[in-house]
């Protein structure tokens, strides 16, 4: 059943249920006020009979002004009958009515075959001349009978009527409410499946509909860049990883065939053994990257030093690479500030980053100077890594943070592009930003950003 289908029925539903409720308090209350009235009606008919023991004449001249089918008898003390009126009686008096009409008005209703609906009547008492009598008085509503009925009638057809038109209006209002939704469905095809530059046009509503087809857009923008950035790391990684170990086969292939003594294949092995360390770091950096990214944001909630942080990268870096020069500085806001601001995150992570930021700095240098300043402000902590480096072309600044993915100026030195795409999923766990500003053979200035939280 379709959301419009479900719309019109479960409308349709409602307006019917309070048409029916609102149809029988009107059809309940026009009965309540019928019967009150036919109830005062009869209950003054059956006065009048004590004007027929004080005035006969009196009350013969009143009886013009009889009720339908009206009846009535009227009874001594001894429940004998003293009058009755012409007519068929139709209704067979009992001990425990008069008897029970002897101490209280008794208004009664039954069956009488001329008439489809039941009649009425009312036994009360009444003394005169010292003796109490009964009056008995029966009558059909033939008015306000008909009027039950037409009311009846009435709100019965009324209410199917207004059911039709409210079914139809509630449809035409279902299929104006779901027009936008139709017409996103209408863009969509088996053929947009595969399709990632497939956007959905929504003519700039500012409506649910609209901001489905943005938010539905915005998908496919971030599945487009994820199926371009997996294009790119398949293929590089792919081949990465082949050439190490195809050039490992070639060499033990080798040595099995034409090294006959044991310093050459020795000399084999060793070559073989750089290329095996090197798939080796490859597959490590894949693993790290893939842990990164199953990684949850909510998890990084230890205090951290970042000064501490930094000063064991830089211990760690020194003894990887002890010619390597680093400057670093603590600025002065950040000096005075720092008892102040609170970082969350995650240590070991966070090292990652820096380390693959100095070991970029450094490879593309040429083991040139480095310097590393730690700055802050209202919001962010800076941890800003210059080098006098290569730089990165600027039509290739774009792809850095791309898995496997390298400038075009790095030469023969080794690398597998994984470093940048690393550091900027971490940053982007802790809430925070890579930002690298660089030009061809003018060195790199590396800006990382996190988050500085007051202390509570």
């Amino acid at each position: 059943m379709s959301i419009k289908q479900r719309i019109t029925i479960g409308f349709g539903l409602l307006v019917a249920t309070l048409l029916l409720l609102f149809s029988i308090f009107i059809y309940q209350t026009y009965e309540s006020y019928r019967e009150s009235l036919m109830h005062t009606r009869l209950q003054r008919r059956a006065l009048a009979g004590q004007i027929y023991l004080e005035n006969r004449p009196e009350f013969h001249r009143s009886n013009y002004l009889t009720l339908p089918d009206q009846h009535e008898i009227l009874l001594d003390n001894t429940n004998k009958v003293i009058y009755q009126s012409s007519g068929k009686n139709d209704y067979q008096l009992t001990p425990a009515l008069l008897s029970e009409a002897r101490e209280k008005e008794v208004y009664f209703d039954y069956e009488s075959g001329p008439w489809q609906d039941e009649k009425e009547g009312v036994a009360l008492s009444f003394e005169s001349g010292g003796m109490r009598y009964i009056s008995v008085v029966t009558a059909f509503d033939v008015v306000g009978r008909q009027a039950s009925e037409s009311l009846l009638f009435i709100l019965a057809s009324g209410n199917v009527i207004l059911l039709i038109i409210i079914s139809l209006v509630g449809f035409w209002f279902a299929k104006s409410a779901m027009r936008p939704f139709d017409g996103l469905i209408r863009q969509m095809n088996p053929a947009a499946v595969n399709d990632f530059t497939f956007r959905l046009r929504q003519d700039n509503r500012q409506d649910e509909a609209g901001y489905l087809a943005n938010s539905f857009n915005e998908l496919l923008s971030r599945l487009q860049s994820l199926a371009v950035s997996q294009e790119h790391f398949v293929s590089y990684a792919s081949h990465e990883i082949r050439t190490p170990l195809t050039v490992v086969k070639g060499i033990l292939e080798t040595s099995l065939a034409y090294d006959q003594s044991l310093p050459e294949a020795k000399q084999s092995l060793e070559k073989a053994l750089v290329r095996l360390e090197g798939a080796i770091d490859l597959a490590n950096s894949l693993l790290r990257l893939a842990e990164v990214e199953v990684l949850q944001s909510d998890r990084l909630k230890e205090d951290i030093n970042i000064v501490d942080t930094v000063l064991d990268t830089i211990s760690y870096f020194g003894e990887k690479y002890p010619d390597q020069e680093i400057n670093f500085q603590l600025s002065d806001r950040f000096t005075e500030n720092s008892s102040r601001i609170r970082i969350l995150g995650n240590t070991t992570l966070l090292r990652t980053v820096f380390t693959n930021i100095l070991d970029n700095a450094s490879k593309y240098s040429g083991q040139k100077p480095i310097d590393l300043e730690v700055d802050c402000d209202e919001s962010w902590v800076m941890i800003t890594i210059t080098d006098q480096g290569i730089g990165i072309p600027e039509a290739q600044s774009k792809d850095v943070f791309m898995p496997m993915m390298r400038a075009g100026n790095v030469g023969n030195r080794s690398g597998f592009g994984l470093g940048l795409t690393l550091a900027k999923k971490i940053l982007d766990l802790h809430s925070g930003e890579l930002i690298i500003h660089s030009g061809n053979m003018a060195g790199t200035i590396v800006s990382v950003k996190l988050p500085a939280l007051p202390l509570s």
